[in-house]
C-alpha cells in the first residue's frame, strides 16, 4: 500500500440512532491504477477459462475463472481507498468494529457490527454536523506540519502536508491554523538558526 495516508472525519451512522465516533486512515488509489488492475484481472482469468476446461473435472474449472474475473474487477474497480487503519464504534450498541487493513472501500462503505447484527456506514462527516473542536489535531503526536486549504471529498478542508490530518475550513480553523503556522515557522528558523551556533 504504497501512497499518502488521508484521515478524513469520518463518522458511523445508522438510521434513528445518534452517529458514533470513528477515525479512518486512507490511502487514495488513482483510477488509472485501478482501471488497469481491472482490465488484467479480466482479461488473464478469462483467457485462462479455455484452456482450463481440459483439467478434469471439466465443468468447474472455466466457471471458476469467469467468476474470479468478475469479481477481482469488480473489488479492484469500486475500492476507491485502501484501509491502513480503523477504529470506528456501532452507533447501537457501542461495540468495536472491524475493517481489515488493506481492504478496498469507497466511502460511504457498509460495515456489519458482529454484535448487534446491523449494518452501520462509515461515512464522511458534513462540515455542519461534526462537533466543535477547539483545536486543530494532526494524526501523528509530533508533526510540527502546516496546515493549507484543499479540497476533499467536495468541501473546503486544512490539510497538513506532513501527516495527512484534515479538519473543515472554518473561519476560526483557519485563524488557529495561521497561528500554528507562524509558529511552526518560527521554530523552523530558530532550529536553522542554532545549527549555525554548534
Amino acid at each position: 500500500m504504497n501512497g499518502r495516508t488521508e484521515a478524513p472525519p469520518v463518522q458511523m451512522s445508522l438510521p434513528a440512532y445518534p452517529p458514533a465516533p470513528a477515525r479512518v486512515g486512507l490511502v487514495y488509489q488513482p483510477m488509472p491504477g485501478r482501471a488497469v488492475k481491472t482490465v488484467v484481472s479480466l482479461v488473464v482469468c478469462w483467457l485462462l477459462a479455455a484452456p482450463s476446461f481440459w483439467l478434469p473435472p471439466h465443468y468447474p474449472w472455466p466457471v471458476v475463472c469467469i467468476c474470479l474475473g468478475a469479481w477481482l474487477a469488480h473489488e479492484f474497480w469500486t475500492g476507491r481507498y485502501r484501509v491502513r487503519w480503523f477504529v470506528g464504534m456501532c452507533p447501537r450498541c457501542g461495540r468495536h468494529l472491524r475493517i481489515g487493513a488493506g481492504a478496498r472501500i469507497s466511502l460511504p462503505h457498509t460495515v456489519p457490527c458482529l454484535a448487534c447484527h446491523f449494518e452501520p456506514r462509515l461515512e464522511v462527516q458534513r462540515a455542519d454536523e461534526r462537533a466543535p473542536e477547539k483545536l486543530l489535531r494532526h494524526v501523528l503526536a509530533d508533526c510540527t506540519g502546516t496546515w493549507a486549504e484543499r479540497w476533499m471529498w467536495d468541501e473546503r478542508f486544512l490539510g497538513c502536508g506532513a501527516c495527512g490530518a484534515r479538519h473543515p475550513a472554518t473561519p476560526e480553523f483557519r485563524r488557529i491554523a495561521e497561528a500554528e503556522n507562524e509558529r511552526g515557522e518560527l521554530l523552523r528558523q530558530l532550529t536553522d538558526e542554532g545549527r549555525f551556533m554548534n
